[in-house]
């Protein structure tokens, strides 16, 4: 019976390491279960990979300027309105009312219309008169007349004939008769002779260039042979003559009668016909 006893020891020791066994595996299996509940797994497949069990924050981008404003386009100036034609003289305007015709309120004056011309035959007639006229244009020119007194106006047509006196610086006064002619309204010189003188004006071709400057200077001119066939002076002071080859002018000035005194110029070419030197008066200017 002594011989039994330790075999009985050997029993308990077995059931007890079978019951530390048993505990020590549900000890494992709880430390299992909570290993994977709490993501142990992912963790040590983190490790063998050699991933960090620290998660390291997501790469923030690189933090970019802040967007400038888009620049604004350069201020553009107000549109000019267009400019509207510019109305000319008589052109009317509809009112938008009534539709009533209004006069243009343009203030420019409609331009004159150009002078016209006289014919071939008229200018040759005032160039025969003013060859019968060298007494007192070649006078004029040599400074023999001090000044003229201009009387009554007759008109006849297109002719105005004006009574004059020449005031000769030495020997007597000689009266006649100055004529201007109109052509197509512009005033023409046409003559100046004495009282008794002949009446037969010469039967001549002018002569193109004379012509031409008569016709051009005198349509520029018309001043001063407008207020004398108008009555507006009375006197024709011969202030100075300035004569060469060619051209003479001589200073005058205008008074008495209806139009302020003035200061003007009559201006003479010259011409050789037959041998002899003729005067032509192309114009009277103010000055």
């Amino acid at each position: 019976m002594a011989e039994q006893k330790p075999a009985k020891d050997d029993v308990a020791k077995s059931k007890t390491r079978m019951i530390g066994a048993l505990v020590a595996l549900v000890l494992v299996a709880a430390a299992a279960g909570a290993f994977a509940l709490t993501g142990g797994i992912d963790m040590v497949g983190d490790l063998i990979a050699g991933t960090s069990d620290t998660e390291e924050p997501a790469e923030q981008p690189a933090e970019q300027p802040a967007e400038e404003p888009a620049e604004e386009p350069a201020e553009q100036p107000a549109e000019e309105p267009s400019e509207e034609p510019t109305e000319t003289a008589g052109e009317t305007e509809t009112d938008g009312d009534d539709g009533a015709v209004l006069p243009s309120s343009s203030g420019d004056a409609a331009a004159p219309p150009a002078a016209t011309a006289p014919t071939l035959d008229q200018q040759n007639r005032m160039y025969a008169e003013q060859v019968a006229s060298q007494e007192q244009i070649g006078n004029l020119v040599a400074g023999k007349i001090a000044s003229f007194s201009l009387g009554s106006v007759s008109k006849s047509g297109s002719t105005a004939s004006v009574r004059v006196t020449a005031d000769y610086k030495s020997g007597p006064d000689v009266s006649g008769t100055m004529v201007l002619r109109d052509y197509g309204g512009t005033w023409y010189f046409s003559s100046i002779t004495r009282d008794g003188g002949s009446a037969v004006t010469p039967s001549v071709t002018g002569d193109s260039g004379v012509l031409s400057a008569i016709m051009t200077a005198q349509q520029n001119n018309q001043d001063i042979p407008k207020a004398i066939v108008s009555g507006g002076y009375t006197t024709l002071s011969v202030d100075g003559v300035s004569a060469g080859s060619g051209t003479a002018s001589i200073k005058i000035s205008l008074s008495g009668g209806t139009a302020p005194r003035t200061a003007g110029t009559i201006t003479c070419i010259s011409k050789d016909i037959g041998g002899v030197k003729h005067w032509f008066i192309t114009s009277f200017s103010r000055n």
